[in-house]
């Protein structure tokens, strides 16, 4: 005999997020959760987008890039911004990357409220092109009238999607604990899934590339996060 029940099965620890860019036609709306902008560097490198792995000051300046394999090979690099977006209407979070002069309204959204949490954001390519120019408007949104998921650790959301590992990552203090002891039972970790190999072993697999739209995550020199006052 069936099993009825009226309650929905519990969502997985491990659910994944997509990663997206604006439309080139119509618009791409939703609510921003995360607290901040998230900025990286990034190459297309053999057919890829990997994090740039350069070590810079504050002003984005290279201090030494000999860690970088792309840089060495004088491999452009670009930046990209990215902000954790909810779509109200089909009730999905989404991780949202542009550039940084799309990302102009953002920060001064962020600047003027304080947050970027609530922004209803609404971004669009007037022109209607591929990879045509982005144009992003903002307002608040009544959090008193919706409700918001909690903001995903974007940093880790995109180590995910880029399949690096730990051991290339330095993860934030405040989750290490809990990680550890995923691992040490032999589990999966909750916040975060990659191969436990060195991420310079990996550079070079086959099966390590990434999707077309996969671009950005905020990784300074050496691998190590550039830990900011931000987000989620």
């Amino acid at each position: 005999m069936p099993t009825w029940r009226t309650e929905l099965p519990p969502e997985g620890k491990n659910r994944g997020y997509d990663l997206i860019r604006t439309a080139t036609s119509g618009n791409t709306i939703g609510i921003i959760t995360c607290q901040e902008l998230l900025v990286c560097d990034t190459h297309y490198w053999h057919g890829r987008t990997m994090p740039c792995e350069r070590q810079c000051n504050a002003e984005g300046r290279t201090i030494d890039d000999t860690h970088c394999p792309a840089c060495v090979e004088k491999a452009p690099w670009r930046t990209h911004v990215y902000v954790s977006l909810f779509d109200a209407k089909k009730r999905e979070h989404l991780i949202f990357e542009c550039t940084t002069h799309a990302a102009k309204p953002l920060k001064e959204y962020q600047d003027a409220a304080g947050t970027l949490r609530g922004c209803i954001m609404c971004a669009c390519r007037p022109k209607a092109t591929p990879n045509g120019k982005v144009a992003i408007t903002t307002h608040a949104a009544d959090l008193s009238k919706c409700w918001l998921p909690d903001a995903p650790e974007i940093p880790l959301v995109l180590s995910v999607i880029w399949r690096l590992p730990r051991t290339g990552l330095a993860v934030q203090p405040e989750h290490e604990p809990a990680l550890a002891t995923d691992h040490r039972q032999g589990t999966k970790a909750p916040r975060l899934r990659t191969r436990a190999a060195v991420l310079a072993a990996m550079r070079a697999q086959p099966d390590n590339a990434g999707d077309e739209q996969t671009i950005g995550e905020v990784i300074a020199g050496n691998g190590e996060l550039q830990k900011r006052t931000h987000l989620i």
